[in-house]
């Protein structure tokens, strides 16, 4: 499976999807406005990667820091009556059908927690056959009916290939953290 820069943002804003939860109360309750559920544009705004030194920047963010990256697919941001909500979310091809969850925080944040995909490719380029287990939590909190922002949490552990190319990882697991923006289409 492939580690394409817009899949891996399209990941980590699906997985910041919520769902309803809380022993607080309604999380509508937290938001002055009705929250449905839609197809949103996620775009990455900003990548932290503490794994390779930054060089996993460009798989999220491929044309550079300052320029904000779609994701290549739309992803579903249910309404908090729909949560909790299971459902697969696609990225570009062939990252397509990671399994998430999303519930839904007291505050309102939609959230999404340890969603796994064991098999990501990093790039043959750089990297050859290295593949990685990939595990993502995020928050996206609604601002309005048609647009929500947060943070998503990749950590990447267990790289591992035939033909040696593996990068020596940080730490095992490592973060690459994303700030995501979704809005509805």
């Amino acid at each position: 499976m492939r580690f394409p820069s817009p899949a891996l943002l399209s990941l980590a804003l699906l997985l910041a999807c919520g769902g309803r939860g809380g022993d607080d109360g309604d999380p509508a309750d937290a938001v002055d406005f009705d929250w449905t559920g839609g197809d949103f544009q996620f775009t990455t705004w900003q990548v932290t990667d503490t794994c390779l030194d930054g060089a996993l920047e460009a798989l999220f963010m491929p044309d550079g820091p300052d320029a904000p990256w779609d994701f290549e697919y739309p992803v579903y941001l249910p309404a908090y009556d729909e949560l909790p909500a299971s459902y697969d979310v696609d990225f570009r091809e062939p990252f397509v059908g990671m399994p998430v969850t999303v519930t839904a925080g007291s505050d309102g944040t939609l959230q999404v927690r340890g969603a796994v995909m064991e098999e990501v490719e990093l790039g043959r380029g750089a990297y050859g056959d290295c593949v990685v287990t990939m595990s993502v939590d995020a928050d996206m909190t609604p601002r309005s009916p048609d647009l929500a922002d947060g943070e998503a949490r990749i950590e990447l552990s267990d790289p591992r290939g035939e033909d040696g190319r593996c990068p020596v990882l940080s730490g095992d697991p490592c973060t690459v953290t994303l700030i995501l923006e979704a809005t509805r289409i």
